[in-house]
Protein backbone atom coordinates (compact mmCIF):
# COMPACT_ATOMS: atom_id res chain seq x y z
CA UNK A 1 0.00 0.00 0.00
CA UNK A 2 0.98 3.67 -0.74
CA UNK A 3 2.40 6.45 1.93
CA UNK A 4 0.77 9.06 -0.97
CA UNK A 5 -0.97 12.04 0.20
CA UNK A 6 -1.91 12.48 -2.95
CA UNK A 7 -3.53 10.40 -4.96
CA UNK A 8 -5.26 11.71 -8.07
CA UNK A 9 -3.11 10.60 -11.07
CA UNK A 10 -3.21 13.97 -13.18
CA UNK A 11 -1.99 14.64 -16.89
CA UNK A 12 -1.10 17.40 -19.16
CA UNK A 13 -0.04 17.83 -22.87
CA UNK A 14 1.89 21.12 -23.05
CA UNK A 15 3.74 22.56 -26.31
CA UNK A 16 7.61 22.92 -26.99
CA UNK A 17 7.33 26.53 -25.76
CA UNK A 18 4.60 25.70 -22.35
CA UNK A 19 7.26 22.59 -21.73
CA UNK A 20 10.98 24.76 -22.29
CA UNK A 21 9.11 27.88 -19.42
CA UNK A 22 8.35 24.64 -17.04
CA UNK A 23 11.54 23.75 -17.29
CA UNK A 24 13.74 26.94 -16.51
CA UNK A 25 11.14 27.48 -13.60
CA UNK A 26 12.11 24.19 -12.75
CA UNK A 27 15.71 25.58 -12.95
CA UNK A 28 15.61 28.64 -11.53
CA UNK A 29 13.55 27.55 -8.52
CA UNK A 30 15.48 23.98 -7.77
CA UNK A 31 12.25 22.21 -7.42
CA UNK A 32 10.51 19.88 -10.11
CA UNK A 33 6.83 20.33 -11.97
CA UNK A 34 4.61 18.95 -9.81
CA UNK A 35 5.74 21.64 -6.59
CA UNK A 36 5.10 24.56 -9.20
CA UNK A 37 1.94 23.09 -10.70
CA UNK A 38 0.33 22.86 -7.28
CA UNK A 39 2.17 26.22 -6.19
CA UNK A 40 0.46 27.59 -9.03
CA UNK A 41 -2.95 26.01 -8.53
CA UNK A 42 -2.93 26.63 -5.35
CA UNK A 43 -1.99 30.45 -6.03
CA UNK A 44 0.69 30.26 -3.95
CA UNK A 45 3.63 33.09 -4.71
CA UNK A 46 6.11 31.78 -6.37
CA UNK A 47 9.58 34.04 -5.84
CA UNK A 48 13.14 33.02 -7.18
CA UNK A 49 15.59 33.44 -4.96
CA UNK A 50 17.78 36.52 -5.30
CA UNK A 51 21.08 37.04 -7.11
CA UNK A 52 24.33 35.47 -5.57
CA UNK A 53 24.96 39.35 -5.36
CA UNK A 54 22.26 40.34 -3.53
CA UNK A 55 23.82 38.42 -0.57
CA UNK A 56 27.55 40.87 -0.85
CA UNK A 57 24.96 43.88 -0.71
CA UNK A 58 23.46 42.69 2.39
CA UNK A 59 26.71 41.51 3.84
CA UNK A 60 28.06 45.27 3.60
CA UNK A 61 25.50 47.01 4.33
CA UNK A 62 25.44 45.46 7.51
CA UNK A 63 28.95 46.74 8.13
CA UNK A 64 28.39 50.24 6.66
CA UNK A 65 25.74 49.79 9.82
CA UNK A 66 28.09 48.61 12.37
CA UNK A 67 30.98 51.66 11.39
CA UNK A 68 28.16 53.71 11.73
CA UNK A 69 27.22 52.57 15.24
CA UNK A 70 30.38 52.25 16.71
CA UNK A 71 31.46 56.19 15.19
CA UNK A 72 27.94 57.31 17.19
CA UNK A 73 29.04 55.46 20.17
CA UNK A 74 31.78 56.69 20.11
CA UNK A 75 31.23 60.48 19.62
CA UNK A 76 28.54 60.16 22.31
CA UNK A 77 31.39 59.05 24.28
CA UNK A 78 34.19 61.88 23.86
CA UNK A 79 31.42 64.53 22.99
CA UNK A 80 32.55 65.06 19.09
CA UNK A 81 32.39 63.18 15.88
CA UNK A 82 35.62 62.56 14.17
CA UNK A 83 35.72 64.11 11.01
CA UNK A 84 37.96 61.86 8.51
CA UNK A 85 35.91 58.43 10.14
CA UNK A 86 32.60 60.34 9.53
CA UNK A 87 33.27 60.95 6.03
CA UNK A 88 34.44 57.25 5.45
CA UNK A 89 31.40 56.14 6.36
CA UNK A 90 29.51 58.46 4.20
CA UNK A 91 31.50 57.65 1.13
CA UNK A 92 31.11 53.87 2.17
CA UNK A 93 27.13 54.53 1.89
CA UNK A 94 27.25 56.60 -0.97
CA UNK A 95 29.18 53.74 -2.83
CA UNK A 96 27.19 50.66 -1.92
CA UNK A 97 23.95 52.84 -2.92
CA UNK A 98 25.41 53.23 -6.09
CA UNK A 99 26.57 49.78 -6.80
CA UNK A 100 22.72 48.30 -5.46
CA UNK A 101 21.47 51.13 -7.93
CA UNK A 102 23.23 49.86 -10.97
CA UNK A 103 23.00 46.17 -9.87
CA UNK A 104 19.17 46.72 -10.22
CA UNK A 105 18.61 49.19 -12.86
CA UNK A 106 15.82 48.45 -15.19
CA UNK A 107 16.75 46.50 -18.54
CA UNK A 108 19.26 44.41 -16.96
CA UNK A 109 19.70 41.05 -18.76
CA UNK A 110 20.66 39.12 -15.51
CA UNK A 111 17.70 41.30 -13.27
CA UNK A 112 15.07 40.56 -15.73
CA UNK A 113 12.68 39.20 -13.96
CA UNK A 114 11.97 37.46 -10.06
CA UNK A 115 9.01 35.26 -10.66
Amino acid sequence: MSNRKRNIDFHVYLNEEENAVLESMCKRLMCNRSDIIRALILRTRIVEAPPVDYKKFIIELRRVGTNLNQLTAKANTIGFIDRDECKNALDKIRNLESDIAEFFKPGKKENLKWL
